[in-house]
């Protein structure tokens, strides 16, 4: 087994630092609300509904000219989740769908373009900020509707992403990436290295 350098010590020293302050925080916080919403919520059949029911991207596509979720107020939730005690909310930005919450420059298959048009994710940390909320993204990187997914471009497509979302919405206090693939994805190796850069 190598020896690291001691650069490479000073660094994990460093990063461990930071996870222990991360941890902490989380752990002390202990209580928020994890937001699992998308297009997978207009048949209630679960995330997991594409893989599951092999459905094909085109098929479950109709669901994106569905979504219009007139009644969305995510000041209502940041509000009650504030008043039960919560210290924080992650919102699902995108999900193993491809579906994404936000004004993204990467794909058409967002909000942006659905039927509904508005920016979830800054409408959901605006309230959550309002409220006194910490606010989080989780962010999938198995993508079954993005066509460079398993191909090397794939990781240089979600790392435009996670800067999109970590640029664009204030402070982020969590990125909770998933590493889940199905049965059916492309074999891939995701390149978290450059994810953390």
């Amino acid at each position: 087994m190598r020896r690291l350098t001691i650069k490479e010590e000073k660094g994990k020293v460093k990063m461990n630092q930071e996870i222990k302050k991360r941890t902490k925080w989380f752990m002390d916080a202990r209580f928020g609300m994890f937001i699992h919403w998308g297009l997978y919520a207009i048949p209630a059949c679960g995330e997991w509904m594409m893989s599951e029911k092999e459905m094909p991207a085109k098929e479950y596509e109709k669901y994106f000219y569905m979504f219009d979720p007139v009644d969305f107020n995510p000041r209502q939730w940041a509000k009650l989740a504030k008043k039960a005690g919560m210290k924080y909310a992650v919102l699902t930005a995108k999900h193993h769908d491809g579906f994404c919450l936000w004004d993204t420059a990467c794909t058409d298959f967002s909000v942006m373009h659905s039927p509904y048009g508005r920016d979830i994710v800054k409408q959901a940390a605006d309230a959550c900020r309002e409220a006194g909320l910490s606010f989080g993204v989780y962010l999938s990187p198995w993508d079954m509707h993005e066509s460079t997914y398993g191909t090397p471009a794939y990781n240089d497509y979600f790392c435009r992403q996670l800067t999109e979302l970590l640029t664009g919405y204030g402070e982020i206090f969590e990125v909770w990436f998933d590493g889940a693939k199905g049965e059916n994805a492309r074999e891939f190796t995701y390149d978290w290295e450059q994810y953390y850069e």
